[in-house]
């Protein structure tokens, strides 16, 4: 069994290598970039409590059409005993939380770490506690759709697979720590859009309002994420361990372009064989690809 002090390295690890990320002056959601600038002049959250291992790096401001959206990233120890990397979003006088990640988890292979965590929401609201979990639900759909097309990588679970963090060798193996400091912040601010009680709404997405009916569609599933995954080879699902095995494969490149984290691209695993084709979910049928070439590829059969 892991030590709390075990849990402590790995989070000062990491915050070591994030603290090294460096902010563009933008962030880009797929084709779209919002400017901003480095630096919040609020008191967010514990920014300025002395409690976040960030040492208060990490502040945002964006400007948009709601006024001046601050973005403040905190790793700290929640009262659970956690290590928890979140974003804190304040814009006049609202201020909450809309995403996170834990950093306190069992590894499934290979001592490393995934950064992952399911996209589901938790407003409540009055009235019908079925059509409140009607529109959870509606919104857990429409936003994994939107991340999946902006090239994000999300299980049929609706898990957000953001790295894959190795403590021991101080690197993300999957994805740059610039380009994870850009996915964390468009979940981040993507999510609180959709939360719809955070003060702000983006000028690019449909402001997302409460539904005054109840989605009816198949319920695929929202269970959390279990700590460790049993491979299975007639299930969709890559099981983590299977993925970090994939990427030692593939030698931690693009099998179609050849590409690695150190190009600026995030690599994913994929069904050679497509699933949906009748491809199975084990190591010979599942290849490493960059989201560039495996967004192009669909649902398309490439060896």
């Amino acid at each position: 069994m892991k030590k709390q002090n075990d849990y402590y390295y790995d989070a000062r690890q990491f915050a070591s290598i994030l603290k090294q990320a460096e902010f563009s002056g933008k962030i880009s959601i797929g084709k779209f970039f919002l400017p901003g600038k480095k630096g919040v002049s609020d008191s967010i959250q514990y920014n300025q409590a002395g409690l976040d291992i960030l040492d208060n790096l990490h502040g945002y401001t964006f400007p948009i059409q709601d006024g001046e959206l601050q973005v403040s990233l905190q790793l700290y120890e929640n009262v659970n005993n956690h290590y928890r990397l979140f974003c804190y979003t304040k814009i006049d006088k609202k201020q909450g939380m809309t995403f996170s990640v834990n950093l306190t988890t069992e590894k499934e292979s290979d001592n490393v770490i995934y950064l992952t965590q399911k996209l589901k929401f938790a407003e409540q609201y009055q009235g019908s506690s079925q059509l409140a979990q009607a529109h959870r639900r509606q919104k857990q759909i429409v936003f994994c759709d939107l991340l999946k097309k902006l090239g994000f990588d999300v299980t049929e679970n609706s898990d957000l697979i953001l790295g894959i963090f190795d403590p021991v060798e101080k690197q993300l193996v999957n994805t740059s720590i610039d380009k994870f400091l850009n996915d964390f912040i468009v979940v981040s601010i993507l999510k609180g859009h959709f939360q719809g009680n955070k003060g702000y709404q983006l000028e690019i997405l449909p402001t997302y309002n409460k539904l005054d009916y109840i989605f009816t569609g198949k319920d695929e599933g929202i269970a959390d994420l279990p700590l460790k995954l049993v491979a299975n080879k007639s299930k969709r699902a890559i099981p983590l361990g299977l993925r970090y095995k994939v990427l030692k494969k593939d030698a931690f490149k693009c099998v179609a372009c050849g590409r690695s984290v150190n190009d600026g691209v995030k690599l994913q695993i994929d069904h050679k064989i497509p699933f949906s084709l009748g491809g199975l979910t084990e190591l010979n049928n599942l290849q490493t690809l960059c989201n560039e070439c495996n967004l192009s590829k669909s649902n398309r059969f490439i060896d």
